[in-house]
């Protein structure tokens, strides 16, 4: 049995995800939260709860402080929450200490380590605008280095990172890149067969983060250019923030669209992959990512992709064929992408073929299972 230590975003579904992966593993969990949460994940808190066959715990004291510790920690450069994982480390003695994240978690983790001299396997997972996005500012850029030295195993979604990391100077080992939050289940061809076709959906969906990376209003504008030809279709808009909710309620009022607003959160992951399987076209502009799980699950529920270039699209979809890959500068290509995608009937359903072999061979819960299974083994065997 190892006794393995997460640092990682209590409430996020990714993180719950990955545990998910773990329930009937026998191995011992505790979770050390590395976000400002307001509360535990649902599926985390099921996790936690005495119906799961997983035996995993959070730290007493670290469940409701996510907001406290975290605004604490601005002013002293996570030196609270360091000082505090340092302890838990040496009480629990971990085999393996795994930050998922980089600028929470690992910074966190980075603190923590300083001052331990024999410290536990770190594993780092690299989450999508960890490396990417990050390493151009002067102050993160070091930040990652100075971490890199303390990983032993780094994990990632996209090459692309693979050689960021290196490019940074990390001279360890990688994980061979894979979706780690999890697989999904990949339809046979028989149960395809059942499902309306790409062609026949009436439903365009747009990821609506505004902040950070996030451009939502990017394809809002697109969605505005071309509202002659998308009168018909139901737009849905998800993980949406305040200024992409205001943005949709506008256009609806003013050319009479049928625009469905998600806060972010407010959707089941089921729910969410509900109306994928209805989609036509989904539409993620952002200027970071990876592989982006928006992206995988369009491909897996049959919606045409179309995604930002500074992403890891290009390692999922070949552009142009199964799915448009656009730059989030170029809003006449992000126009003419979903004007293409709109009129081709051929095109979307034959992508929808091309991804769904992807998906079966690369994306099917069974195959990322068995990934994942071995993720913790791969320590035995070094």
């Amino acid at each position: 049995m190892k006794k393995i230590l997460i640092v990682a975003m209590a409430d996020s579904v990714h993180t719950a995800r990955w545990l998910e992966q773990f329930e009937d593993s026998g191995d011992e969990f505790v979770l050390f939260p590395s976000s400002p949460h307001r509360r535990i994940h649902p599926k985390i808190t099921r996790l936690l709860s005495d119906s799961s066959q997983m035996k995993i715990s959070i730290p007493f004291g670290l469940r409701n402080t996510g907001l406290i510790l975290a605004a604490i920690d601005k002013l002293v450069a996570n030196r609270v929450r360091g000082i505090w994982l340092r302890q838990i480390i040496r009480g629990f003695n971990p085999t393996i200490l795994h930050a998922l994240e980089t600028q929470g978690a690992g910074y966190i983790t980075h603190v923590a380590l300083t001052h331990i001299s024999e410290k536990p396997f770190f594993i780092l997972t690299e989450w999508g605008s960890d490396f990417f996005w990050f390493r151009r500012f002067p102050r993160h850029n070091n930040r990652l280095r100075q971490l890199l030295t303390q990983v032993d195993l780094l994990s990632m979604e996209c090459q692309r990172d693979a050689l960021i990391a290196r490019d940074l100077g990390y001279a360890g080992t990688i994980f061979p890149p894979y979706p780690y939050t999890g697989g999904y289940k990949v339809h046979t061809k028989i149960e395809t067969e059942s499902i309306i076709a790409t062609s026949k959906r009436k439903t365009i969906l747009v990821k609506g983060h505004t902040r950070f990376v996030g451009r939502g209003l990017l394809a809002l504008d697109a969605i505005e250019a071309l509202v002659k030809s998308i009168s018909k279709f139901e737009i849905v808009l998800y993980s949406a923030d305040p200024s992409a909710r205001r943005r949709a309620r506008k256009l609806a009022r003013k050319y009479g669209l049928s625009i469905t607003s998600y806060r972010r959160g407010a959707l089941t992951h089921d729910s969410f992959l509900k109306i994928f399987r209805n989609t036509r076209i989904y539409i993620g502009i952002s200027l970071s990512d990876a592989a982006s799980m928006s992206l995988l699950e369009a491909m897996v529920c049959g919606a045409f992709p179309i995604q930002t270039n500074t992403s890891c699209a290009d390692e999922w979809i070949v552009n142009g064929k199964s799915g448009f890959i656009v730059s989030p500068d170029d809003h006449e290509g992000l126009v003419k992408a979903i004007r293409t995608a709109l009129d081709s009937d051929d095109l979307v359903d034959e992508a929808a073929q091309i991804n769904y072999e992807v998906a079966r061979k690369r994306l099917d819960r069974s195959v990322i299972s068995e990934i994942s299974r071995n993720f913790y083994n791969f320590v035995d065997s070094r």
